[in-house]
């Protein structure tokens, strides 16, 4: 059974974020949720990772800044903008049959 210890949700264009800080019998843990479109994906991250954690998300607020990159959303009319790294189911099950795409 997990205890919560501290919530926190975080609206970013169309995702929302769930930040659940937890402790469990294995110990402390970040959980952060994301949801879109009524889809959910968790990563959980061990209190013991989490400073690392930081200092990696740090590092690429940084690179944007340094970069001179904007962040703001460049294609709020695409649907689709976040699932480009997201395989393609069709396209996976024609390359295991032995299609090859034309690009």
């Amino acid at each position: 059974m997990e205890d919560s210890i501290a919530t926190e949700t975080v609206q970013i264009e169309r995702k929302q974020f769930f930040f659940d800080l937890r402790e469990n019998r294995r110990g402390i843990l970040l959980r952060i949720t994301e949801e879109v479109r009524g889809h959910r994906d968790t990563i959980i991250i061990p209190a013991t990772g989490l400073k690392d954690f930081s200092e990696a998300l740090k590092h690429m607020i940084e690179v944007i800044d340094e970069e001179g990159l904007d962040p703001t959303d460049p294609t709020a009319d695409e649907d689709d903008f976040y699932d480009d790294d997201i395989p393609n189911v069709e396209e996976d099950d024609a390359e295991e049959e032995g299609e090859e795409e034309e690009y």
